[in-house]
């Protein structure tokens, strides 16, 4: 499932990526976004599938730059917090880790029986996702004092030949 292009790779994280992409999720949700430390890291991290982007031109070693999860939901594959590192925004970074995730669920059996890739999009958020190809669906709810709208997009299988 690796994405690679000649700059960054995107993969299943190891342990170590792990803890740098809570880091990163820590660094933006809670220090930038002000959301609580006991919203951002909960449970879900211990069960969800967890993918990272990989800038490998940074310092001596390659290091996390962005990261995803992934939880199974009925008929969905649920993507949750995504997130850039701030000085990699709006270099279509966040573009490739969704490319990434999308393809990951589409290659992978453990999804067979999802239909659509799934997430709650912030609402001042909801443009990047829209050029990403998902579709804002239902009405704004609250999430932890934040506007979000769900957003949809159908699995796209590869059918051989």
């Amino acid at each position: 499932m690796p994405i690679t292009t000649d700059r960054y790779k995107v993969h299943v994280a190891s342990d170590d990526e792990f803890q740098q992409a809570l880091q990163i999720r820590v660094h933006v949700f809670v220090t930038i976004q002000k959301f609580p430390l006991n919203e951002e890291v909960d449970e879900l991290d211990k069960t969800a599938t967890h993918l990272v982007i990989i800038d490998t031109h940074r310092e001596a070693t390659a290091q996390v730059i962005g990261t995803l999860r992934i939880l199974k939901a009925p008929e969905a594959a649920k993507f949750g917090r995504v997130v850039v590192l701030p000085e990699y925004q709006g270099q279509g970074i966040g573009r490739l880790l969704m490319h990434a995730a999308e393809k990951y669920v589409a290659q992978s059996s453990d999804y067979n029986e999802c239909e659509y890739t799934k997430l709650g999009s912030q609402w001042d958020k909801r443009g990047f996702y829209e050029r990403c190809g998902y579709e804002a669906r239902g009405d704004i709810y609250d999430d932890t004092g934040c506007p979000h709208i769900w957003m949809y997009k159908p699995i796209v299988r590869s059918t051989g030949c």
